[in-house]
């Protein structure tokens, strides 16, 4: 395990109130030890992704949202636990850190010892607490010794919204969701391995025992629950989580960016890109194991620009698909692309890469747009402007395989084409919509082979104002294809297609939708509009096992 990857537990020396005595940073918040228990501070992460791009571009002023609960351990009859009880650190870093904070030097801290383990001794009679972190996750064991009883430990949870038992894992309910702690492992060590002993959460009210089966109370015991919501790619430089995806096996794809900080992503050994490849950000990718336990690999993937990853599907073989944009050049510094996989203009483009399953190898890569911003919907700012809604609506789009293994793409343009020397987003011959619709920007869609070296087809998918696409599904019936999104285009529908439809016209500023297209991309066989008089989009559609689809979206409308 590498040393970024480890919570680091910072010792109080008067930096902090006198009831903590060790810190540590953990995702979207903070870790306080106190004598006889711990607090856990959670940020709201899209506060805090506020919070960073406020640091790299604006000076916006905002709330940041938080949620922060006390876990106390009690005596068996709820009393206050006074047990003499003593806080051991260990693991020991070489470096320390200073706290130098106002002009009062009463407040300044300097030498502060960083620890990787603390352990609580004496919590109760031959019962101590050990906090650490394994493989990027925060964990607190119970030591149980001989003479030791698990029927002493009572936990309490003051400033939490509620506490239940699902699926032998304790849900913690806060003003900013749901978070976890997972079934608490338990054990004996013995000189064949581990001997698993059943353990199940006990709760009453706000208050929390451990049930536990049969053990040998000679032999030491050992509970270990994981704080799940404390899993962390182990960067040291800035993420951002835009993307996410899963394997056949339940292993876990995430896509975000990474910032050109002083720190950097922790990539793997072997993968494509080790290094940050230039600009603000890159792309960076990690694949977990089914439980998150360990990280399968990670890597950057980017150029010379800014790159982001919208959408990832995994295939059967575990090979990763990803799509996204990028701003870098078409040269030697730009985004990797094989073969002749350039069909771009300058600025924005449209990105489409496969990686294999040890994430060792790029096996396809190519770059799609023309001379506007392409990927891009709307604006690269994130304000409140005609289809960006929400935080993060300029980077949405989608990628999904159909049952032959052909990669679909979603996104938007705005490369038209219409002025002159301009170069046209490359939309193919017998694409359902060639021309490009009007207002700023067009949805496309896009169609390659499995292997990413042949463009199928592409097509816009717009009226005269703007238009951008979000989401696809394939229909496993019979192999069309579903594209939603949303759209200010009154005039979006054919006369010829209206028939029997949901919503045959716009109802508000802005309304979403959703399309039926053929598998080869030659026709558009039915749209609707999906909205109210006031603004909808479509954000999700899928289909049930009986063909059915279900879409899901946004609306300010009754």
């Amino acid at each position: 395990m590498h040393a970024q990857e480890a919570i680091q537990f910072v010792e109080n020396k008067g930096q902090w109130n006198t009831a903590v005595r060790f810190r540590g940073e953990v995702s979207n918040g903070v870790f306080f030890i106190q004598e006889h228990g711990h607090t856990i501070l959670q940020h709201h992460p899209a506060d805090m992704a506020r919070l960073q791009e406020a640091k790299h571009h604006t000076n916006d002023t905002f709330l940041i949202r938080s949620h922060a609960w006390e876990v106390t351990f009690l005596n068996n009859d709820g009393s206050e636990n006074k047990n003499g009880t003593l806080l051991v650190p260990e693991k020991k870093l070489p470096t320390y850190n200073n706290y130098f904070l106002g002009n009062d030097p009463i407040n300044w801290a300097s030498a502060c010892s960083i620890y990787q383990t603390v352990t609580m001794q004496n919590v109760y009679p031959n019962i101590d607490i050990r906090y650490y972190t394994d493989r990027g996750t925060l964990k607190y064991d119970f030591l149980v010794k001989p003479g030791g009883s698990v029927e002493d430990i009572l936990i309490k949870y003051t400033g939490v919204d509620g506490l239940a038992v699902k699926n032998k894992e304790l849900v913690i309910q806060t003003s900013l969701g749901a978070f976890r702690e997972s079934s608490p492992y338990t054990y004996q060590p013995t000189a064949a391995g581990r001997a698993v002993v059943s353990c199940n959460y006990s709760l009453k009210n706000q208050y929390l025992r451990f049930k536990v089966g049969n053990y040998d109370k000679s032999q030491p015991l050992v509970i270990d629950p994981s704080i799940i919501f404390c899993s962390f790619s182990g960067s040291t430089a800035d993420n951002w989580g835009f993307t996410a995806t899963y394997g056949p096996d339940g292993s876990l794809f995430g896509g975000g960016i990474v910032f050109n900080d002083a720190g950097r992503f922790p990539t793997s050994l072997g993968a494509i890109q080790s290094n940050f490849q230039g600009g603000e950000t890159d792309m960076c990718l990690i694949k977990l194991s089914p439980d998150g336990r360990n990280r399968l690999w990670a890597s950057y993937l980017g150029g010379s620009g800014n790159e982001q990853p919208h959408s990832l599907v995994v295939d059967g073989q575990q090979n990763l698909y990803l799509t996204g944009r990028t701003n870098s050049p078409n040269n030697a510094t730009g985004f990797p692309v094989i073969g002749n996989g350039t069909v771009a203009g300058d600025g924005f483009d449209i990105v489409v890469a496969k990686i294999n399953a040890t994430g060792t190898t790029l096996l396809g890569s190519r770059k799609i747009g023309g001379s506007g911003a392409d990927g891009v919907n709307i604006a690269t700012t994130r304000a409140l402007n005609s289809l960006q809604r929400n935080y993060g609506d300029d980077g949405r789009g989608e990628i999904v395989l159909d049952q032959a293994g052909n990669v679909w793409i979603t996104s938007h343009s705005q490369s038209g084409g219409v002025t002159a020397g301009s170069i046209k987003f490359p939309v193919t011959t017998g694409a359902f919509q060639t021309n490009f619709g009007g207002g700023l920007q067009d949805a496309v869609v896009l169609k390659f082979s499995n292997n990413l070296s042949n463009l199928l087809f592409a097509s816009f998918f717009g009226g005269s104002a703007n238009d951008a696409g979000y989401v696809l599904s394939v229909n496993p019936s019979n192999g069309n294809v579903y594209m939603g999104g949303g759209t200010e285009s009154p005039n979006l529908i054919p006369a010829s297609q209206m028939g029997t439809i949901i919503g045959p016209s716009l109802g508000g500023a802005i309304d979403g939708y959703l399309t039926i297209i053929s598998p080869d991309g030659t026709q558009r066989l039915r749209t609707t509009y999906i909205g109210t008089a006031a603004i909808d989009q479509v954000f999700g559609v899928q289909f049930d096992v009986n063909g059915f689809p279900y879409v899901m979206g946004q609306t300010t409308g009754a």
